[in-house]
């Protein structure tokens, strides 16, 4: 299963590595030593994450009236959360060992983490990850002649991994990375017929998109910080990086790898992810323009003298973001109905997160739509079959929450609109209302406050009769909106709306 649904376009270890160190921890003969702690904790981090992956082998096709049940359950969370304890107590001797297979037990134990904590938690393993991989000098290409290839091969793959998928998480996150592209000169990894899995092409593709959304966080930093006369350059180069970026997705290969979304091919998860970080990337590009008042409206004509290229820029870009956010459901949806959505999958549960408020933004600034509305209804019922347990339904009650105080800003009453004069609609204060929306937040928060925790919770961790003393910030999966979109500040996940409700 961990071949099958975690280790999707990245690499952590062979089929052949791991299936020989399960076998040694079965011979009464083996004898342990110091260097073999880090492959001993990564066999228990594997059997962890195996166990957040279980369900996704259930052939019984479940009523939807009984999946709020069956996810309230999550029994084997318990048994994952043993293995992953058993692990953690490993971690100061593969600190200690500083080998190569240390950086992979921090790139697994990141990976259990994700659906946990991910700009904290998993972001620390990650943080760790590349610490060790530096330590060993494996940003540098390798000039010794004490390895073989595939030794150098397996040394630089976890290197690019754990680069690539820090970057991935640490843009999203709004967090800095551990490493300047500019101190690595490591070689990139090569196709070789011996590495089984992921595919060579979608994992080059996977580190190529990665390094776009990289240039394209720079781009969009130095547009909020860029004097207004620069305004225009800086929105000019995010069109380019657009251009560029499509242009070379639509050079990749669509039999079998990277762009293949056919639902029997064999790589139809791996090729639908790739998908996803696509065209997260032109959400994450448009975003931030939503909320500009400029934007032109689509019965407008633009005529000569009047043509705004910044206008018409950021209606470029906005527009590719809600597409974008509408096909990111799409392709979640055919996931759904030939495959299953995975419970634990961060780029599953991140990316249905991110189209969902874009499509709540836009609902918001343009008004009700029946695309925009069939998107909302169709993404909440997807985030909810990626729930991970009961205390999980607060995870979702702020997306509702949002929902609803949008739904009540658009609905006017026919009746009042046209009894009342304009200037009575004014009566009611922008504050009133948002004092209204935090009331509501209140009670939401209150009706899940006695709901059982699942290990997928950080606060499943305290001991019992502490949970008062908890940071409510560990818990990233309930963050669902950041206030600073409009002004640039691109994290995906802080937890400031659950913050006004305090």
């Amino acid at each position: 299963m961990f071949f099958k649904y975690a280790e999707i376009n990245s690499f952590y270890m062979e089929r052949k590595w791991i299936e020989e160190k399960v076998v040694l921890c079965y011979s009464s003969t083996t004898k342990y030593t110091a260097i073999d702690f880090p492959w001993v904790c990564s066999v228990f981090v594997v059997l962890a994450i195996g166990t957040q992956l279980a369900h996704m082998e259930d052939e019984k096709p479940n009523p939807e009236s009984e999946i709020t049940e069956e996810l309230n359950l999550c029994s084997e969370d318990s048994v994952g959360l043993g293995f992953y304890h058993a692990a953690c107590k490993l971690i100061p001797d593969v600190l200690l060992v500083a080998s190569h297979e240390s950086v992979q037990v921090f790139l697994l134990l990141a990976t259990y983490s994700l659906p946990v904590s991910t700009g904290g938690l998993a972001y620390t393993y990650y943080g760790l990850a590349m610490k060790m991989a530096i330590q060993n000098g494996m940003h540098r290409k390798y000039e010794g002649g004490n390895c073989d290839s595939r030794t150098i091969e397996l040394r630089n793959r976890l290197f690019w991994t754990a680069y690539t998928v820090e970057k991935y998480v640490s843009i999203m996150h709004g967090r800095p990375i551990s490493i300047a592209r500019s101190e690595i000169n490591a070689d990139m990894p090569r196709d070789c017929s011996t590495f089984e899995s992921p595919r060579f092409a979608n994992l080059m593709a996977f580190h190529t998109l990665i390094s776009y959304l990289g240039e394209i966080s720079e781009t969009l930093t130095q547009f909020k910080r860029c004097p207004k006369r620069l305004l225009s350059e800086y929105s000019e180069r995010l069109l380019r990086l657009r251009a560029s970026i499509k242009q070379w997705w639509d050079s990749l290969p669509a039999t079998e790898e990277c762009r293949d979304l056919c639902s029997q091919g064999p790589n139809f998860r791996q090729n639908s992810h790739l998908r996803l970080c696509y065209l997260l990337i032109y959400v994450y590009m448009g975003r931030a323009f939503i909320f500009v008042d400029d934007r032109k409206k689509p019965s407008e004509p633009i005529i000569g003298a009047d043509h705004d290229p910044g206008r018409t820029r950021r209606s470029v870009l906005v527009d590719d973001c809600v597409s974008s956010a509408l096909d990111i459901l799409n392709t979640l949806q055919s996931l759904s109905d030939h495959v299953g959505l995975c419970r634990a999958s961060y780029n599953e549960f991140g990316a249905c997160r991110a189209a969902i408020l874009v499509i709540l933004a836009e609902s918001l600034n343009s008004g009700k739509s029946q695309r925009l509305q069939d998107g909302l209804h169709r993404g909440m019922g997807l985030i909810r079959q990626m729930v991970g347990g009961s205390s999980s339904e607060s995870e979702i009650s702020y997306l509702e929450s949002i929902e609803a105080a949008i739904s009540q800003l658009l609905t006017i009453p026919e009746e009042d609109s046209i009894l009342q004069p304009q200037n009575d609609q004014s009566s009611v204060s922008a504050y009133s209302k948002f004092k209204d929306w935090t009331q509501s937040l209140k009670k939401d928060k209150s009706a899940s406050g006695n709901v059982e925790l699942s290990s997928f919770s950080p606060l499943s961790h305290l001991t019992p009769g502490t949970e008062g003393y908890a940071n409510p910030e560990l818990n990233d999966m309930t963050a669902f909106f950041d206030p600073d979109w409009s002004n640039g500040d691109f994290e995906f996940d802080t937890y400031n709306l659950s913050s006004l409700s305090k």
